[in-house]
């Protein structure tokens, strides 16, 4: 089944993955409520931090204030006093009171005098030389044409008319003896002051603090942006917001162009009618915010890819069980097939003794169809096909094969009746152990056809090996008389005629001699011819074996084959020799001339020992050579030399053993009876 159709169809899978995903999303879910709790307290902190911030800066530019118009009113009482209203603004004495006013006062630029008429008549500033108007500034005018209180006017900023810098006045109004408006005594203002206290204490996400006045306009904290100083900074929205809250404390977020996201917050100056404000990027104030999001959010992919990995990897197991299933059930169906298909019947017992399989020979055997015997107890099956004699048998066996402790297969011979008739069955039992249950399979196996081939084999083989020896003999008996008369009849013709052809020769005249060049020809033509006679017949049989005895039928051998191959042969032979002319004698000469003419061929040996000898009644021929051997396992040499030998040594009940090695030799080992068997 494709593992698509497998991961559709299986619930396991289905709720491996849905968990997964549950999981994951749960994660996912609760890790950016948490990132987006983080972020809102992230912004939280922020904002209390611009608080904060701007209630110390409201503080600090309070007591800046103060300081200035506690000198200034210090100054004025002076100036109002029985003495200061006789001594006139642009006096002498009136100099050093400014001056002496200033020391201390980092805030202040510098503190002066304006007369009724709008001119500046006296000043702190030592490079004061002369009067000069301002009769059209608003820390003049503010009084001049307000006759009413007399408390601290602060300007906006403006160039400055002796050194051209941005400034801007702390003004309050002087009054003569009768009360009528004197002058206004004035205190520039130092912005940079300002600048460099808010630049002390500002927080790391609050990049720009600055002092308005309740009008909204900017007096001090635009480093480099001067050109603005003076003009509106504040929207009226926000400012009337700021001046509708109790403690005048104010905290929004604000786009500028560039679509970046500010948090400016607002603070009322106690006492004075100015406003602290600051403000800084969000990006800047979640820094705190994003160190802790960032480890959070890999935290989270780590562990989505580890759920990832982990689901992948169960799944991975529950398809490959899923399709080792799929093959198990496929599996056993075609067992199944295969058992019903066999020729052998086959039943399965459970521990009740109930059928729980009855393949189709089963049917045939017992006569009873698998519809029938499934689910019934075996007895009832036994009871409808079998003589209680045979059911007795079969079931004490039944119950061995059952009890045997290692469950290993139990085979025996039982009889069996089917159609009337009484064969020999084997039985073979196998017990095994299924879900806690105990089963026993029974396999029966008709045994008369096997019998009647077995027997039918083993006289076939008889009669092959009687052939087989009876050949072996006639072609022995053949190969003698062969010899004899190649030796004794043809031998001795051929031995006449050169005694005639020599008789011829010596009658020829002398004056004939190319007819005795002729005779000579002759004469050694038939002793060629002598010598091959010779030669076939002992190779056919040779006669000093039946003549002499199997010793000297070895020695001539050995000597001969010795000669013509050059390999050094080492011969062992016993003092008595099997019957001339014997089946044995015949036999062991066999042997050892088919394994010289083997080593010859194949071994390339340089040495050989043959020994022969004589024990319990048995002959023991060996010959082993120093050649290069062959690899036995791998079959070897498969010409019928061998085989041939195996089948002599046979027929006489004998045994016959090859050794070998490559590069080790080969030893073949002969052991015959001394009395033929059989």
């Amino acid at each position: 089944m494709p593992t698509i159709s497998v991961f559709r169809h299986s619930q396991p899978i289905k709720a491996v993955a849905s968990l997964s995903l549950v999981m994951i999303l749960s994660l996912v879910i609760s890790s950016a409520l948490l990132l987006f709790d983080l972020h809102e307290s992230a912004l939280v902190h922020a904002k209390g931090e611009i608080i904060s911030l701007g209630r110390i800066l409201s503080e600090q530019t309070t007591r800046a204030f103060d300081g200035v118009a506690l000198s200034m009113r210090g100054a004025r009482e002076r100036l109002s006093d029985d003495i200061g209203r006789k001594l006139e603004l642009n006096s002498f004495p009136v100099r050093l009171l400014l001056q002496s006013r200033t020391p201390g006062l980092p805030q202040i630029k510098s503190m002066f005098l304006v007369g009724r008429d709008g001119m500046v008549v006296n000043s702190s500033r030592t490079d004061f030389q002369s009067p000069f108007s301002v009769a059209n500034r608003d820390f003049f005018r503010h009084f001049a044409d307000d006759s009413g209180d007399n408390e601290l006017f602060i300007s906006r900023p403006e160039p400055a008319r002796l050194d051209g810098q941005w400034t801007y006045y702390i003004s309050m109004r002087l009054l003569d003896e009768s009360g009528k408006f004197r002058g206004v005594l004035a205190a520039a203002i130092s912005i940079g002051y300002f600048e460099s206290l808010y630049e002390s204490i500002r927080l790391d996400f609050v990049s720009r603090i600055v002092l308005l006045n309740q009008d909204g306009l900017l007096m001090a904290g635009q480093h480099g942006d001067q050109p603005i100083l003076g003009k509106s900074y504040l929207d009226g929205g926000s400012l009337a917001e700021v001046m509708a809250k109790d403690q005048g404390e104010l905290v929004k977020t604000r786009v500028d162009a560039q679509g970046d996201r500010w948090l400016v917050g607002y603070r009322l100056v106690s006492k004075y009618p100015l406003i602290v404000s600051l403000s800084g990027t969000e990006e800047e104030a979640l820094m705190p915010w994003r160190r802790i999001a960032l480890p959070i959010t890999v935290g989270v992919a780590v562990v989505i890819i580890f759920i990832l990995m982990a689901t992948v990897f169960v799944i991975m197991n529950l398809l490959g069980k899923e399709r080792l299933e799929v093959a198990l059930k496929e599996s056993d169906a075609k067992l199944r097939h295969m058992v019903r298909s066999v020729r052998d019947a086959i039943l399965t017992v459970d521990s009740s003794g109930r059928l729980i399989l009855f393949n189709v020979a089963a049917e045939r055997m017992f006569g009873v169809q698998a519809s029938e015997a499934l689910g019934n107890h075996i007895d009832e099956v036994l009871s409808r096909s079998q003589p209680k004699p045979l059911a007795l048998n079969f079931m004490r066996h039944l119950n061995e094969g059952r009890q045997s402790p290692s469950g290993l297969e139990h085979l025996s011979i039982i009889s069996f009746v089917h159609g009337g008739r009484e064969f020999p069955v084997e039985l073979s039992l196998s017990a095994t152990t299924f879900r806690g249950d105990a089963l026993v399979t029974a396999v029966f196996r008709d045994l008369s056809e096997r019998q009647r081939a077995e027997h039918e084999l083993i006289e076939t083989n008889r009669q092959l090996h009687e052939l087989a020896a009876a050949q072996q003999n006639v072609r022995e008996e053949e190969r003698l008389r062969i010899s004899r008369e190649l030796h004794d009849e043809l031998g001795q013709s051929l031995t006449g005629i050169k005694m005639e052809v020599s008789w011829l020769g010596n009658r020829l005249l002398a004056t004939q001699p190319e007819m005795e060049n002729k005779v000579s020809s002759l004469k050694k033509l038939i002793d060629g011819s002598i010598s091959a006679v010779r030669r076939i017949s002992s190779e056919l049989r040779p006669l000093v074996l039946d003549d002499l005895g199997f010793s000297a039928a070895a020695n001539w051998y050995v000597t001969q084959f010795s000669e013509r191959t050059g390999i050094n042969i080492t011969l062992s032979l016993p003092a008595h020799d099997p019957e001339n002319g014997s089946t044995i004698a015949t036999t062991l000469f066999r042997i050892l001339q088919e394994s010289l003419t083997n080593i010859a061929r194949h071994a390339g040996a340089k040495n050989v020992d043959v020994q022969l000898g004589f024990s319990e009644n048995y002959w023991q021929l060996s010959v082993k050579d120093d050649g290069a051997g062959f690899n036995e396992k791998q079959g070897g040499r498969k010409g019928i030399g061998l085989i041939g030998m195996k089948e002599r040594v046979r027929i006489l009940g004998g045994a016959f053993n090859l050794t070998t090695a490559p590069g080790k030799g080969v030893l073949i080992e002969v052991r015959v009876p001394a009395a033929l068997v059989g």
